[in-house]
């Protein structure tokens, strides 16, 4: 049985479906991991077959143009300038996602970043599964990126499902409809009801914990537990970092992924450079895609770290300051330490205030008011809270313990 399985995004976006094609080529089927070009190194150190998809996200993420879409936070200007930033790549992410489906029996495939796998898969009569890190539409609660807190009504949280579909699909219809070579067009409204609607299992790679299953939701969505990518088996430790981490107290975790603007870097240093001399903390600095911390001298204090495996570093910080993506989200709480997020874009502001609402982290606080003051306040608020404490390492140990991969290769195989 060929597998391919296809992603796209950030490292946080990509990483987590690098996990489930590990998890099936250790289960025995031939799989093909398809995603962006820069991801290629990643997937060879797992060896892996890729297929590339000609964009390098890194790259991407750094033009200026891109830089202005993430600081948006109005809705209507998101959408516009979604349009204008994305949609340019999207008839080339289109030819190498429809090659890289050749010869495949079954497509795993991101529905929230790639929603017209779809139609590829009626096009070539091919099983299509989709995967998500993020919830279907339900009553129980908003569209995680229409950024509503709170609802007043069931009916209202799932117009919300269907207005951030329905505008998301807008993004892609064009270029759907250029390449489209079946006996009907893809319709205006987007393929997300024909797949609640289907058998093919749905599968969401978050746990139940963090975000319970929806009663309005069909039985064929599954939420297996996060997909974690453990560090592949060649990989060391840098021995200064181990020799970092074996003094005391313990360092917090500092570091923003994919996110941040490398114009904006000093500012984002002072703040974090001033906090940790208030607090007296040592901390774990990385670097990012925007290259935080890399202007100038640190003091012996910080550890400046470009790319470490989560999995194996963050249960040995004592709190994680990150940017609040999906993939991070799941690693930091599955290490059994507080979280405390800086949304900076998207679910970020969602992953932010659930992990306030459960306990295990203090109130997000947005990039744009980020602040020495705040910043301080919140990092000891997670470092001496009993009870915050108390239930981080309580959720910890029972995400940890859901083995989100194997639960998801199981649902494969039963249907395959």
């Amino acid at each position: 049985m060929s597998i391919t399985i296809l992603a796209v995004g950030s490292q946080g976006d990509v990483q987590p479906y690098l996990a489930l094609a590990v998890g099936l080529k250790n289960a025995g089927y031939k799989v093909r991991f398809a995603a962006n070009s820069n991801f290629a190194g990643l997937a060879a150190h797992y060896n892996l077959e890729f297929f590339s998809i000609q964009l390098d996200s890194f790259e991407f993420t750094q033009n200026s143009q891109t830089q202005s879409w993430l600081d948006v936070e109005f809705i209507p200007s998101l959408i516009l300038r979604t349009n204008r930033v994305i949609r340019p790549m999207l008839d080339q992410i289109m030819k190498d996602v429809f090659a890289a489906c050749q010869g495949s029996e079954t497509v795993i495939y991101h529905s929230y970043a790639l929603p017209f796998v779809y139609y590829i898969g009626k096009q070539l009569d091919i099983l299509c599964i989709p995967a998500n890190l993020h919830p279907m539409p339900t009553r129980s609660y908003p569209a995680i990126l229409s950024n509503i807190k709170r609802s007043p009504s069931k009916t209202l949280n799932l117009l919300t499902h269907l207005l951030v579909h329905q505008l998301s699909w807008q993004v892609f219809l064009p270029v759907v409809r250029k390449h489209w070579n079946g006996k009907t067009l893809p319709p205006f409204i987007g393929p997300y009801r024909e797949i609640l609607k289907g058998r093919e299992p749905i599968l969401c790679g978050y746990s139940p914990l963090v975000l319970p299953i929806s009663e309005d939701l069909p039985g064929h969505v599954s939420i297996t537990g996060y997909w974690f990518l453990e560090p592949h088996p060649n990989w060391r430790p840098d021995p200064a970092l181990t020799s970092f981490l074996k003094l005391t107290p313990r360092p917090i975790y500092i570091g923003f992924g994919s996110m941040g603007n490398p114009a904006k870097n000093q500012d984002t240093a002072n703040i974090i450079l001033e906090t940790l001399a208030r607090t007296g903390v040592r901390a774990v600095l990385s670097t990012g895609w925007s290259g935080l911390g890399t202007d100038r001298p640190l003091p012996e204090n910080i550890f400046l770290i470009k790319d470490t495996p989560h999995r194996w570093l963050f249960p040995r910080m004592a709190a994680i300051v990150h940017h609040g993506g999906a993939g991070t989200t799941g690693a930091a709480l599955s290490a059994g330490v507080p979280s405390l997020i800086i949304p900076h874009f998207g679910d970020q502001y969602y992953w932010g205030r659930r992990v306030a609402e459960l306990g295990v982290g203090p109130e997000p606080i947005e990039r744009k008011k980020l602040s020495a003051e705040r910043l301080a306040a919140a990092i000891s608020t997670a470092l001496h809270d009993s009870g915050m404490l108390e239930r981080a390492a309580s959720l910890g140990a029972k995400i940890s313990a859901e083995d989100g991969v194997t639960r998801a290769v199981e649902i494969i195989r039963k249907h395959i």
